[in-house]
């Protein structure tokens, strides 16, 4: 995004907290509570995001946007070297925000799910989210026999 007021160039970023505190800047003094606070989160079952911005200067847009417009035309792994050159320009970002909310399961997914284990049939979850969150999913889905 480009500022009207000041024409400076500005990332914005919001993704998974294991991806997005990778590329922050460590000088940042709120990143151990927010760590901890998005741990807490996780542990009882919220979906956690992370909102992250940077600064880019103007010289190094320019050398960035040459590089990804060349990827972005490759005959041959577009998508990887286009993730490649994303990856590049986001780095030492500033911590935005943090955001966590309820992601409550559909209705009867979890006696459908129990219904599905007692035919026999074998169930996976595959999931993105924090082993914290996916285990509270699969607790409040009935995939997990506590008994």
């Amino acid at each position: 995004v480009r500022s009207l007021r000041s024409s400076q160039i500005l990332l914005l970023c919001k993704g998974a907290d294991s991806i997005l505190l990778e590329r922050m800047n460590t000088g940042n003094p709120n990143l151990a509570e927010t760590n901890k606070n998005l741990e807490a989160y996780g542990n009882i079952g919220l979906r956690t995001l992370l909102l992250a911005e940077r600064i880019i200067p103007e010289e190094e847009y320019k050398a960035w946007a040459k590089r990804y417009i060349e990827a972005s035309t490759a005959i041959k792994n577009r998508e990887k070297l286009m993730a490649d050159i994303q990856e590049e320009i986001e780095k030492n970002m500033e911590l935005v925000a943090a955001t966590a909310i309820e992601d409550k399961l559909q209705d009867e997914v979890g006696e459908t799910i129990a219904t599905l284990k007692e035919t026999g049939i074998k169930v996976w979850v595959l999931t993105g989210d924090k082993i914290e969150t996916a285990i509270n999913i699969a607790l409040s889905c009935k995939l997990f026999d506590t008994t």
